[in-house]
């Protein structure tokens, strides 16, 4: 994981390597941080060795594909629910944010 130090979570990363571990069905998985404190965001990486014909990461990769293909869908909708959260249709609420 890599990002600003206040975006990286330990025990979230420990739980990203362990729930690796349970999908992949390997206890060799290695983990870590490398705080950027100059970043405007933060990302994972993932890097399988020796590793050939396994089913569970063909899914893996099939989930990835298809959440980078609904990007733009999964941010609207992150945007209307918030939307939906914050404000109401008859304005009897005053928005919170």
């Amino acid at each position: 994981m890599s990002g600003p130090p206040k975006f990286l979570n330990r025990k979230g990363i420990e739980r990203g390597r362990k729930w690796l571990e349970e999908q992949t069905g390997s206890m060799e998985v290695r983990g870590g941080d490398y705080p950027v404190s100059e970043s405007n965001f933060v990302a994972s990486v993932i890097l399988l060795s020796g590793v050939t014909d396994v089913p569970r990461i063909k899914e893996l990769q099939q989930v990835a594909i298809e959440a980078q293909d609904n990007i733009e869908e999964i941010r609207e909708q992150s945007e209307e629910n918030l939307h939906g959260l914050v404000e109401d249709d008859e304005d009897e609420l005053e928005p919170l944010f």
